[in-house]
């Protein structure tokens, strides 16, 4: 094969079609694994951030109702 003056053979041509489809494979991928993450992470209420919060022990009880009231009040207004 004669690619602007380069030749190739067969074989090579073939190597570097499936090469350059691997990488291509690749960065799409985790293009693609961190698009659906972000996209995930953004989807959370306001309520289940700091449910999620709460669930992992970063804050305590009374600091969790407290928050939730002034979530709620500040949300329904």
């Amino acid at each position: 094969m004669d690619l602007y003056g380069i030749t190739f053979s067969q074989e090579e041509f073939l190597f570097l079609l499936i090469t350059v489809l691997f990488w291509v494979a690749v960065i799409g991928g985790a293009g693609a694994a961190l698009h659906a993450k972000a996209r995930a992470w953004r989807s959370r209420t306001p309520e289940e951030a700091l449910f999620q919060r709460f669930t992992a022990g970063k804050i305590d009880d009374d600091e969790y109702r407290h928050r939730l009231e002034a979530l709620r009040a500040v949300m329904g207004s």
